[in-house]
């Protein structure tokens, strides 16, 4: 995938594990063993799949603790899922590096636990709920020189375009804005949702994705939450529950970030991620469903279809599996992993809190 995002080695280096001297699998021949810690969310069964197809990955084994999930994992999965919680798993089993697909309250815990224990971590997005969880989390990557990675989607969908607005397309880019509108599905989504510290707002369950891809195609930092909002509304059998959460950001260098979130989406209608990008010397906009339109200044306008700007890499995982087993460079690293968990992370805070001008810390 190196060629089409421009990933320099020295960059993926300055944001890995291997920077540290990690230890990676690259030419051995061995495969790697995964232990998966919940199976609280469909996203998990994704990435199972993926797993079964690649011939560098071994499976051992699964957790978790609600009887419908094992079942549900069992049927997937081929084989009984014989631990009820990440704890169980990683006393028992010898593996190199652990899935965390648990209840959002609890995925920071499981993280911390396998990263105890010296294993690798894949998680599902967000990656934990609490900022100390996330200061935690980083202590230990550079402590045990480890890797990390969420699964965030959208440098996979576009990929191409990035590598364009990265080239400069449309000059130096001074502001974006994105929106994540999802549909609830309230009826199949699972019911720890709704309980009570167990899912940690919309903004740091939804704007990853997002905030991810912004970080990317500008190569800037976050800098501050200059403001977030959130709320509770169209779920009267929830009240608390949050369906709508906004957050703009200042970037390193100053160029503004706009992005909302929500789970309003009316049921039968699509979801779909879109983007607008405005530079110096042109501007672009992208969605999901109708793929990349670029208007750089004194040009044509140019468009290409969303099939038209995927990563060659099919998913997140992959790249995980591909760094640990042949060292070979993925589209997001550790280190922007952990700074776009924490970009959701205090803007969830702002909007809790009601804080405006929010700094990023100089480091977690």
């Amino acid at each position: 995938m190196t060629k089409k995002t421009n990933l320099a080695r020295r960059e993926f280096l300055a944001g890995s594990a291997l920077a540290l001297g990690g230890v990676v699998w690259a030419g051995t021949g061995a495969r790697l063993r995964i232990g998966v810690a919940g199976l609280k969310h469909g996203h998990v069964y994704h990435v199972l799949k993926l797993a079964a197809k690649d011939p560098r990955v071994n499976v051992v084994a699964l957790a978790d603790d609600d009887e419908q999930n094992r079942k549900e994992g069992e049927r997937v999965f081929g084989r009984p899922v014989r631990y009820a919680n990440h704890r169980e798993l990683l006393e028992s089993e010898k593996l190199d590096a652990v899935v965390v697909c648990e209840e959002f309250g609890r995925r920071g815990e499981a993280a911390i636990a396998a990263l105890q224990a010296g294993k690798h971590v894949f998680s599902d997005k967000p990656l934990c709920t609490r900022v100390e969880e996330l200061k935690t989390i980083a202590a230990l990557v550079a402590e045990k020189r480890l890797e990390v990675h969420v699964d965030f989607s959208l440098r996979h969908f576009w990929a191409r375009a990035a590598s364009l607005l990265q080239q400069g397309e449309v000059g130096e880019i001074v502001g974006c804005t994105f929106a994540g509108p999802h549909g609830l599905n309230y009826e199949r989504r699972p019911k720890w949702y709704f309980a009570p510290g167990k899912h940690g707002g919309v903004i740091n369950d939804l704007m990853g994705h997002g905030v991810d891809f912004v970080h990317w195609i500008t190569r800037r930092r976050y800098a501050e939450v200059l403001s977030a909002t959130r709320a509770c509304v169209g779920l009267p059998q929830h009240p608390a529950f949050e369906t709508f959460g906004d957050a703009s950001y200042r970037l390193e260098g100053g160029a503004s970030v706009f992005g909302h979130v929500d789970y309003l989406v009316p049921a039968g209608h699509s979801t779909t991620w879109n983007c607008g990008i405005v530079g110096s010397k042109g501007d672009a906009t992208l969605s999901e469903r109708d793929g990349l339109c670029l208007r750089p200044a004194g040009a044509a306008e140019r468009r290409l279809a969303a099939n038209e700007l995927r990563a060659d890499s099919p998913h997140p995982f992959t790249d995980f599996v591909g760094l640990l087993t042949e060292g070979t460079a993925p589209l997001r690293t550790t280190a922007e992993s952990l700074h776009c968990s924490l970009a959701t992370l205090l803007a969830q805070q702002a909007a809790e809190t009601g804080k405006t001008r929010v700094p990023f810390p100089a480091k977690l």
